[in-house]
């Protein structure tokens, strides 16, 4: 499968599978923005997914469900210590020297209404049908 590398990113985009947000297959590669918001989309149903998965072979799964064709599943159980900050003392937590400030960067991508068409954008243009808008606008346009 052909590999193509947007300008922008330089991510590999394999196609035509890659969906458009339009939602059809497309055989140009997708702007950085919406490619970011495909990107997450996708991570979002697989962590779902993983979840799913994770949960069954937690609670559900029988002895035959942990071979699969090609892989096999292991699950382990095991102790971790965690620091808990709300066992220290009132001192340490009130005292700014116990901590630090951190730049962090978000970078977020929200999906735009979709445009609008001709017709909507156009008076005039197309039907102009029975709504008392079009009757106005008919009324106003040259004979």
């Amino acid at each position: 499968m052909e590999q193509i590398r947007t300008p922008l990113t330089g991510t590999p985009l394999v196609l035509p599978q890659a969906s458009h947000p339009c939602g059809a297959a497309q055989d140009m590669p997708l702007h950085p923005a919406d490619e970011l918001a495909q990107i997450r989309a996708e991570l979002k149903r697989l962590h779902q997914r993983e979840n799913e998965l994770r949960s069954f072979f937690r609670d559900g799964a029988q002895k035959q469900d942990f071979k699969g064709a090609a892989h096999d599943v292991t699950v382990i159980a095991h102790k971790k210590r965690v620091f808990d900050p709300s066992k220290l003392p009132q001192s340490i937590l009130a005292n700014p020297r116990f901590y630090r400030d951190e730049l962090r960067t978000l970078i977020s991508a929200v999906e735009r209404p979709l445009a609008l068409p001709c017709q909507a954008i156009l008076p005039g243009v197309g039907d102009l049908g029975d709504d008392p808008v079009d009757e106005q606008m008919r009324d106003a346009l040259p004979i």
